[in-house]
């Protein structure tokens, strides 16, 4: 009976040693698995060189746009875009304030006051840009707003487009090395028949602007006024230059830009049969119902940083009760 209950002994702490040594393999298993997660998680969100993990940078939400390639600049080899932290809240649909900019130059005002007017020095737009960096601004090409403003993705609240008009130099030169600074995008509205002239982008520019992330849209062929002319002349202007544009970059272009902001219905009409599916104007209001006739920000040239943040702010305001039926 005694050598019985010894083997009982025996083989019950046999299988409490098994369990235990059960248990302590599950453990190791979670621990293991735990940590997998976590790294898994790091890797996605967290920023590393060159990016924010795997996932697109939150400061630019490029639609469509190519993936960057050698920069190539004068004066700004090498530059690298700045991560920024994830930016919070929710999505919202609605509307996205769209900021209208010409040169990025210095300009006597006694001596060309339209062209100060039409100016910002490259230390207001580094000025403009780091405010909105600082202050948690997403930045959007036109492709995206659209389908920003349409529900299709939604974006964070706030969401801002940059647009430029006519292709000048620098847009090349002073614009894009401080975009790419702050890793944002922009959007650049290009005549066709400008490309090359002093003081323009030449075409192998565009090009590069495009590859390191930035949209190109058309403003035409020749920059005439579209509510003047007749339609086939505006098809013409609009077609032909989407046509050239794509041609060039290699990438479909879906924006466009009204010379001067001048339109019509027949305009409109228009510009939407030559496969356009957004446009801007140079209206100044809150009507974002028409894609093809979306308003913009003018920034003037002299204005302080207090103007500036107030253009910003409106739409992005009128976000927050943005209702769009259907």
């Amino acid at each position: 009976m005694e050598e019985l209950r010894a083997a009982r002994r025996a083989e019950y702490r046999r299988l409490r040693e098994r369990r235990r040594r059960g248990l302590s393999g599950l453990a190791k298993y979670l621990i293991v698995l735990n940590a997998f997660c976590l790294a898994m998680v790091a890797w996605l969100y967290l920023p590393r060189a060159g990016g924010v993990g795997g996932l697109a940078s939150p400061t630019s939400l490029a639609d469509g746009a190519a993936k960057p390639g050698p920069l190539q600049l004068v004066g700004a080899a090498g530059l690298v875009p700045t991560p920024l932290p994830a930016l919070g809240g929710p999505l919202q649909a609605g509307p996205v304030p769209i900021l209208m900019y010409h040169y990025v130059r210095t300009v006597d005002q006694a001596a060309d006051p339209l062209g100060y007017g039409l100016s910002v020095t490259p230390a207001q737009f580094d000025e403009q840009m780091r405010w909105l960096h600082d202050n948690g601004y997403a930045t959007v090409t036109m492709a995206t707003a659209q389908r920003c403003i349409q529900g299709e993705p939604a974006c964070p609240a706030k969401t801002v487009a940059l647009t430029f008009d006519d292709g000048y130099l620098d847009a090349y030169t002073e614009a894009l090395p401080v975009l790419q600074r702050y890793g944002f995008v922009a959007t650049f509205y290009v005549v066709d028949s400008f490309v090359g002239q002093p003081p323009y982008m030449s075409w192998e520019q565009i090009v590069a602007m495009h590859r390191n992330g930035m949209e190109i849209g058309s403003h035409t062929l020749d920059h005439i006024d579209l509510s003047q002319a007749a339609s086939a002349e505006v098809l013409r202007q609009a077609a032909d230059s989407k046509r050239e544009i794509e041609a060039k970059i290699g990438a479909p272009i879906s924006s466009f830009c009204y010379p001067s902001g001048r339109y019509n219905a027949d305009t409109v009409a228009q510009v939407r049969a030559a496969g356009f599916s957004n446009a801007t104007t140079t209206r100044y209001d809150n009507d974002y119902s028409d894609m093809l006739t979306l308003p913009r920000r003018r920034i003037e040239g002299g204005k302080g940083l207090d103007v500036f943040a107030s253009l910003v702010q409106e739409p992005t305001a009128l976000r927050a009760g943005w209702y769009r039926a259907g």
